[in-house]
């Protein structure tokens, strides 16, 4: 009798399914990611197996990517809640618009956690490893632009005076980048995929170092390269914190506000340090410096 009453009040789970933008590993691995975190029967598809005809409104959904969550807000029988996640704050913000009349938006009925950084964390590391710096420079482009002001007030925060170049669609990055690389201390590289192409950042990075101006950059590629160090979310990271809030969910918690990355990692490059004559802390220290700004 007791084995049956405590299953009759067991909170009944919705069904959970986590769509995937596409079949790459990176996107696989975020899904396994989400699903070792989530702990529960977990349905994953890709966005070309989501039948229109679906219906997904018992469905708690991931969608992991900006293609998987566009389907889910144009789908007709959308789902009960939806976290998009592995996607650009900019990204989400301009899907959220376009889809302004759909029911999952008009009733805040889904959430985001993003793939960038948070400024304030970028912005922090590079004080932490430029600590005489005074003004911090970066470019903006049409993906991007959205960050300027955000740019110049953290930035400010930070006591850093932002140095900023703005681009249009046909501008030539190239030619724009010396002027304001020679009035920053330290440059920070954002994501912008219409500004940063392979050639443009092997190029910034030929400019900074040719100052010897540290950059800090948004990928563990990017300090490969040649920057000087980056804070980055990996897809085993991102994957676990959307398999913890589909947990959340799950056990009846609300729906949270859209969220940056929880868990970071942080790499350096030793060779740039020793180029410009800084010192590094190691990696770790770095991570729980920069973990400590969190709330």
């Amino acid at each position: 009798m007791l084995l049956f009453l405590s299953l009759y009040a067991a909170p009944a789970w919705s069904d959970s399914l986590v769509l995937l933008s596409e079949s790459s590993a990176i996107y696989r691995d975020v899904g396994r990611a989400i699903a070792q975190a989530f702990q529960g029967p977990l349905e994953q598809l890709e966005a070309d197996e989501l039948s229109p005809t679906r219906d997904l409104e018992d469905d708690i959904s991931v969608a992991v990517g900006a293609r998987a969550c566009e389907l889910q807000l144009e789908h007709p029988l959308p789902p009960r809640s939806l976290i998009c996640a592995f996607i650009p704050r900019a990204t989400f913000a301009s899907l959220v618009e376009r889809y302004g009349e759909t029911e999952l938006v008009r009733q805040q009925r889904l959430t985001a956690i993003y793939l960038d950084q948070p400024l304030g964390r970028q912005l922090h590391l590079a004080k932490l490893l430029v600590p005489e710096a005074r003004s911090i420079g970066a470019m903006f482009g049409p993906l991007s632009i959205s960050e300027r002001e955000l740019f110049v007030a953290t930035a400010e925060a930070e006591g850093l005076s932002p140095v900023t170049l703005t681009l249009r669609e046909n501008d030539n990055p190239i030619e724009q980048l010396q002027p304001v690389v020679r009035k920053s201390d330290v440059f920070l590289a954002l994501p912008d995929r219409a500004l940063f192409n392979r050639a443009t950042a092997k190029w910034l990075l030929y400019i900074t170092l040719q100052q010897q101006i540290a950059v800090i950059g948004f990928s563990r590629t990017y300090v490969e390269a040649g920057a000087l160090a980056a804070v980055y979310t990996t897809p085993q990271q991102l994957g676990r914190q959307a398999g913890e809030l589909l947990r959340a969910l799950q056990r009846g918690e609300a729906l949270t506000a859209p969220e940056f990355p929880r868990y970071f990692s942080v790499s350096t490059n030793p060779v740039v340090a020793r180029s410009l004559a800084l010192q590094l802390p190691d990696e770790t220290t770095l991570e729980q410096q920069l973990g400590e700004d969190m709330p």
